[in-house]
């Protein structure tokens, strides 16, 4: 059974739709969402196992040019 978590991200303005295509092109993305509050977007991820959350957001989700700081929230069943 897939692994789902919750990327909160941080972005730097002016990026939003680059962000937002770069993030959907990463094939363990799930969904994007725009949200208000101190985060910009919430992306859902699923993997399948716990371990590769931690290397996914590191290896594809940080490197994207304009996030700043990301939360991550892994979903318990």
């Amino acid at each position: 059974m897939p692994k789902k978590a919750y990327i909160l991200i941080e972005s730097q303005p002016g990026l939003s739709s680059q962000l937002v295509n770069d993030l959907e092109n990463i094939k363990e993305v799930t969904a994007v969402d725009f949200v208000s509050g101190p985060y910009d977007f919430i992306a859902e991820i699923e993997v399948d196992e716990v371990d590769d959350i931690g290397s996914l957001i590191t290896q594809a989700v940080h490197p994207i040019h304009g996030i700043d700081r990301t939360v991550t929230c892994i979903s318990i069943e």
